[in-house]
This record gives structure tokens, C-alpha cells and sequence, in this order.
């Protein structure tokens, strides 16, 4: 099988961003979580934060969803204090905030990405 989904990785100062696109298959997503992992591995920084921007087409099977909230419990089992995902729809944006709510992880959900990286930065200085 073919992996589906695309993660750019890039690193300001201790912000790691991830830019997300298309569809996941269970392929795609656990290539990305390993890749998360090594740029974590990479960049070690005592306090990190993690902003996700994703596209229109970022969803996912059960699988797949299950195996995403799998990667915030990690990133902040590994230093991460904060996790912003902005949402490019309303879908995506209601499948996060139940996901939320569920976990009570230290996620949290924007529409845009100014807001959530003035959040980050708020909580960084």
C-alpha cells in the first residue's frame, strides 16, 4: 500500500510547525509520527510547543484519528507544553473539540494561524 498524507516539518526557535495535507491512510499517518519523532529527537529543547496547520483535506479513518491524538500524547510526554491545531474547516474543528473535551490533553483548537501562534508565544515568554 501507498502512504497518503504529507507533514513539511520546520523548526522557529522552539516551535516546531507541522504543515499537513490531504487524506491519511494508516500508512501516511504512522510515517508522519515516526518522522515527528526523529525531528523531536533532533532538536531537543527542555520546553517545546507544536503548532499543526492543517488543509481542507486532513482527515482521516478511525485508525488514523486515533493514531493523530496518539501523537499529541506523546509530543507532550516529550516536552511539548503545548499543542495548537488550526483547522481549515468546521469538521475538522468539531472532531478536535470533542477530542478535547474526551482527553483533556493540553490541545488546543484555532481557525487561524496568527491566533494560535500569539497563544504560543503568550505562554512562551
Amino acid at each position: 500500500m501507498v502512504a497518503h498524507g504529507k507533514v513539511n516539518y520546520s523548526w522557529h526557535g522552539n516551535i516546531l510547525q507541522l504543515d499537513v495535507f490531504g487524506p491519511f491512510n494508516v500508512i501516511g499517518i504512522n510515517s508522519a509520527f515516526e518522522e515527528l519523532k526523529k525531528q523531536v529527537s533532533a532538536n531537543f529543547f527542555e520546553k517545546w510547543y507544536r503548532i499543526d496547520v492543517i488543509d481542507d483535506e486532513t482527515l482521516g479513518c478511525p485508525e488514523v484519528m486515533k493514531t493523530i491524538g496518539q501523537t499529541y500524547v506523546w509530543s507532550l510526554e516529550n516536552n511539548c507544553q503545548m499543542i495548537a491545531i488550526v483547522c481549515a474547516n468546521r469538521v475538522q474543528l468539531s472532531l478536535l473539540n470533542a477530542f478535547i473535551e474526551k482527553s483533556g490533553l493540553n490541545v488546543r483548537a484555532f481557525t487561524n494561524q496568527e491566533d494560535a501562534l500569539a497563544t504560543i508565544n503568550a505562554l512562551s515568554g
